[in-house]
């Protein structure tokens, strides 16, 4: 399963950021690079997207937010600088301008769930597989293979979809989405799913999504990167016809495991979140390093 699009919903309210969202979008947000950029936080996930094989990048906009950011990524900068300062600015825009012909822009009107953004864009994906990732995280490789390309290579290797997942100790399980594993044989960082559940308590993990064999108070976490079969769209489809209002991915990746099955793979590196103050000073302050 390859694919060649990546999805990134960015039309949230980001209300937990608020009043900053009220005049920058979440997505515009400024994080530094090691190379010394200070760059939007869209930016980085794009680039690792790019990184990783992806042809086109689907970005899920609100009405609002969508000009911003396709003014970031369109726009040529003012002509009239002189000096170092101009080659600074047109060095940077050389380097930014051909990213913006991979880029399709997906407009969802009503900020009413993360799932109802991704099922916007089903008439883009269609048949095709797709990778998911998520607006508010940013993602550096422990190894030389970018983290979204680590579960690319997985999805090849098993014709199959994959989760990339994180161990995460049981005191945090409250903030993830937590998946239940098969072990594999001779496998120690690929698992089969069979579950998920949307921010269990720790009396769900601990009745039904224990990792197999371990004795460490720890589970399977959400990495933030979906590798999804097209049809995926359908469950999600279903999952809209019997909920009103907000629509998360909850309830159609747990149907797409139980049909399908799909395998989850520990990915040799961290992701960097900015859905809070807290967290987007700490991304602000890591991210770098």
């Amino acid at each position: 399963m390859k694919p060649t699009r990546a999805v990134i919903p960015l039309a949230g309210l980001a209300s937990r950021l608020y009043p900053a969202t009220k005049v920058i979008p979440k997505a515009l947000l400024p994080v530094p690079g090691r190379d010394g950029s200070l760059r939007p936080a869209v930016d980085w996930i794009v680039r690792e997207a790019l990184a990783s094989g992806v042809e086109e990048v689907v970005l899920i906009v609100s009405p609002r937010d969508g000009e911003l950011i396709r003014s970031y990524f369109d726009e040529a900068p003012v002509a009239m600088l002189e000096g170092a300062a101009r080659k600074r600015i047109n060095d940077a825009w050389n380097e930014l301008k051909p990213i913006s012909q991979h880029l399709r822009y997906v407009y969802q009107l009503e900020p009413v769930g993360f799932g109802d953004a991704v099922l916007q864009c089903r008439e883009v994906i269609g048949s095709e597989p797709f990778v998911l990732l998520l607006g508010d995280h940013l993602y550096k490789s422990s190894s030389p293979v970018p983290c979204v390309r680590q579960v690319l290579d997985m999805g090849t290797q098993f014709g199959k979809g994959v989760l990339g997942v994180t161990r995460r100790d049981e005191s945090e399980i409250g903030q993830y989405g937590v998946v239940g594993v098969r072990l594999l044989p001779n496998q120690s960082s690929v698992f089969e799913l069979t579950d998920m559940r949307e921010k269990p308590s720790v009396s769900e993990a601990r009745a039904s999504l224990r990792i197999p064999g371990s004795q460490e108070n720890k589970y399977i976490c959400l990495f933030g990167i979906y590798l999804l079969p097209g049809h995926f769209m359908k469950y999600l489809q279903a999952a809209r016809e019997q909920e009103r209002g907000e629509l998360d991915l909850s309830e159609a990746l747990r149907c797409w495991i139980y049909t399908d099955g799909g395998f989850a793979y520990e990915v040799e590196g961290d992701f960097f979140d900015i859905g809070t103050p807290k967290n987007y000073c700490d991304t602000v302050d890591r991210f770098p390093q």
